[in-house]
């Protein structure tokens, strides 16, 4: 019963990008304090559609001021899907998922921005596609590279100048359409 369209509503999508990265939940007041601009109203119909659709659920629920107050999760498997989890989702499911991720990385740009100072240049911000014709082992050893490359930056406590980064890789084949040429590196 999960639907990318649910997403496609702004106050759902700001709902849920609200969601991202809290394991353990808010409540709709708390929503309510990070998205000022939706009226409670309007806010609590978005919850209930999102709880339907079950992109969302209710992990807590205590009584407040003589009502029940519910305490909201992303619904395991759409914030970090298993390789399980994308196996055994559908088309649909799989567009759900794909979009609470770029939602949640729209987010984390976002929260960059806001910060005044904020050097795209200086603080080395990056987003390219590169595309390149691979069979599925050169695709795993590039990877196998990529995470040896990773190791030791994740290993990396704070301090000495260091500020915390995120990379966030997304690969994607093309449908086998025939041996045409390859483009470079479309920068963004």
């Amino acid at each position: 019963m999960t639907s990318s369209s649910s997403l496609m509503h702004p106050v759902r999508l700001r709902i849920v990008q609200s969601l991202l990265g809290v394991p353990d939940g808010l409540t709709t007041q708390q929503m309510y304090e990070r998205l000022t601009d939706v009226p409670i109203a309007t806010l609590y119909r978005h919850v209930s559609h999102l709880v339907e659709h079950r992109l969302i659920e209710v992990v807590g629920e205590r009584q407040a001021r003589g009502a029940s107050e519910r305490t909201y999760r992303i619904a395991p498997g759409f914030a970090n899907p298993t390789a399980q989890e994308l196996r055994s989702a559908g088309k649909g499911e799989l567009l759900t998922m794909f979009t609470v991720f770029s939602s949640g990385l729209a987010k984390d740009f976002e929260s960059y921005l806001v910060d005044e100072t904020a050097d795209l240049a200086e603080d080395r911000v990056n987003f390219a596609q590169a595309e390149f014709w691979a069979t599925n082992e050169e695709v795993d050893a590039f990877l196998a590279a990529l995470m040896q490359a990773l190791r030791p930056l994740m290993a990396n406590e704070p301090g000495d100048g260091r500020r915390q980064r995120k990379l966030t890789t997304v690969l994607i084949p093309h449908p086998q359409v025939g041996d045409g040429p390859t483009r470079g590196p479309v920068e963004h």
